[in-house]
């Protein structure tokens, strides 16, 4: 078997002349440099990864902990695997199914050292566990959080539901319904007070048929408007937490002949790269999770390195289209 030594021999230059060339340092001679990748393509010879790794310390892998990978999470993702790349690093994608058991074994990854850290973007078990973990390699998380273990970049989610509903009152909209995801996230939590507080504020009505839970998908965007539209006193505007329960509400309203934003006015929530709102002409309060992922893949570097990092402050967007 080829390897690098033997590769430096047919080369007639040093084994760290060809290490060099391997890991693309600057000084090496170009005319070697090209002499060295030559014979490496001849013989077809590829780094021993786990020798690597044994050498310097690190996988060079990230891992991330997702309870399910849909268009919510992959923003997230997207982001940190492009600051990963510019750093040389794999991620490692581990789905836990919102199971604990599951969970576990992702933090046992990093306990192995088959990856230098962890990010958590969603988790069932304690943080007071998760935390014990830290001794093996960095953990940061989205999650809102307090703790000197654990860094974490979190956006408030009251302050994005309170712009939509800010809007559609400022609209002239008074009768407000609310479609909600899992009711009992953290998230969650912030949508409802959110629009309980500002529904308050102005006096407006609370009706217990406007608030719909588990209402995720664009399928649970049709079924929520259908069953709305059987209500004898019916909403005329629906806030929502996802562009696709949106979309849904929005095709459901216009097949049952209402007008768009006349009868009914819709407010989507989503990544900010979310193509739906555009094709939809969707109103919609836009979330910079890809700009989160990749601050947390630069805290993750940071605290590898025994570095200080500054959190940064993003902020929600509203973007006033068509549905409103």
């Amino acid at each position: 078997m080829i390897n690098i030594s033997k590769i430096a021999e047919i080369a007639g230059v040093s084994r760290s002349t060809v290490s060099r060339v391997l890991n693309n340092h600057p000084h090496v001679n170009e005319t070697t440099r090209e002499h060295v990748m030559k014979i490496i393509k001849e013989f077809d010879y590829i780094p021993n990864i786990n020798a690597v790794q044994l050498k310097v310390g690190r996988t060079k892998i990230i891992g991330i902990m997702t309870p399910t990978i849909n268009n919510y999470y992959m923003q997230y993702i997207n982001g940190i695997a492009l600051e990963g790349k510019k750093e040389g690093y794999q991620v490692l994608i581990y789905q836990t199914d919102e199971q604990a058991d599951q969970e576990q074994a992702a933090l046992e990854l990093l306990r192995q050292k088959k990856v230098d850290g962890l990010i958590v973007l969603r988790r069932l078990m304690s943080w007071k566990t998760i935390e014990k973990y830290t001794e093996y390699g960095p953990i940061v998380t989205c999650e809102p959080l307090t703790s000197e273990k654990v860094p974490s970049v979190y956006m408030d989610h009251y302050e994005g539901f309170r712009l939509g509903i800010e809007h559609l009152v400022e609209r002239g909209y008074h009768n407000i319904a609310c479609t909600i995801g899992r009711k009992h996230s953290t998230n969650s939590k912030r949508r409802i007070q959110a629009y309980n507080d500002v529904l308050n504020k102005y006096g407006l009505p609370h009706k217990e048929e406007w608030m719909l839970y588990d209402v995720r998908t664009v399928e649970d965007g049709i079924k929520a408007f259908k069953m709305l539209e059987t209500l004898a006193d019916k909403p005329d505007a629906i806030v929502t937490t996802n562009d696709f329960v949106a979309s849904g509400i929005l095709s459901s309203a216009r097949f049952s002949g209402f007008r768009v934003p006349e009868d009914i006015a819709v407010v989507g929530f989503e990544a900010d790269e979310s193509q739906v709102a555009e094709a939809m002409q969707l109103t919609n309060i836009t979330n910079p999770l890809k700009n989160i992922g990749q601050d947390m893949f630069q805290i993750f570097m940071n605290k590898l390195q025994n570095k200080p990092f500054e959190l940064r402050n993003w902020e929600f967007q509203l973007l006033v289209r068509k549905s409103t």
